[in-house]
């Protein structure tokens, strides 16, 4: 691999989700909710030279978000300079009258999104990195992670949007939809697993694989960043958010290591 534009053989990657962008908060930009958030992560991918942003479900609160909140998004979407893949979500998901499309998101060439303009892995052959993900499709029960076909890349990262439970817990929580189990996270032999629908960020699983929710920018008021080294192996940091927070552009917080 050619040194990046981070000036190592890293491939960073920014993980968030749950953004619920939304018709109306008089404090966000243009008055729709969920674009400060949407802007700040953007903002902090570029600082740190990220190869691909990760948006893993629920960028959009509904399938009801006003036209022009739907072209403000895909202005901020379409500005950014790197690649975006993003995994719609239960709030999100992919209806006859898609969102996505309907946005014009689909149409940005630097926006993928799983389930519609590609089916459930986009491959990014200039990193080695293949990100998988299944979409959700109506409002129906599904299961959020399955089991991808053999690696043909590198680097695998998959992105799911659902509720983990763990083992001792699956009993009590056999009511719930969308579940991600400790299994279900390790048959995904997976590099980092980029979970979203908590608004917390933490890690989660038995730890087979990296698996991690962002939370939500404008709660958890970080991201996650995801390093990739071929020496190094992987390494995940959760790093402030500049708008958010109280954080200034330059401010001195140092990253947290998850």
């Amino acid at each position: 691999m050619t040194v990046g534009e981070n000036g190592t053989d890293d491939v960073v990657l920014v993980h968030s989700s749950d953004l619920h962008v939304d018709n109306t908060d008089p404090d966000a930009i243009d008055g729709f909710h969920g674009l400060v958030g949407l802007q700040a992560v953007l903002e902090r991918a570029e600082t740190l030279a990220a190869a691909v942003v990760l948006l893993a479900g629920d960028t959009f609160e509904n399938h009801r978000v006003a036209p022009a909140a739907l072209r403000r998004t895909a202005a901020l979407l379409g500005g950014a300079r790197m690649p975006i893949v993003l995994l719609p979500g239960n709030h999100d998901s992919i209806l006859p009258d898609c969102l996505f499309e309907r946005g014009g998101l689909t149409a940005l060439p630097n926006v993928h999104v799983l389930g519609v303009t590609h089916a459930d892995s986009v491959r990014f052959a200039a990193h080695d990195l293949e990100i998988c993900g299944l979409a959700h499709r109506g409002y129906d029960d599904m299961p959020p992670l399955h089991a991808p076909p053999p690696r043909t890349t590198r680097w695998r990262i998959v992105m799911a949007h659902g509720h983990y439970v763990p083992a001792h817990d699956w009993a009590v929580e056999a009511h719930r939809s969308w579940l991600i189990s400790d299994d279900a996270l390790a048959a995904t032999d997976a590099d980092y697993v980029a979970l979203g629908h908590w608004d917390r960020a933490v890690q989660v699983g038995g730890g087979s694989v990296p698996a991690y929710y962002s939370g939500s920018p404008d709660l958890a008021r970080t991201v996650n960043v995801i390093r990739l080294g071929r020496t190094s192996g992987v390494a995940v940091a959760r790093e402030p958010l500049r708008r958010l927070g109280g954080l200034e552009s330059g401010s001195s917080a140092r990253p947290t290591i998850v």
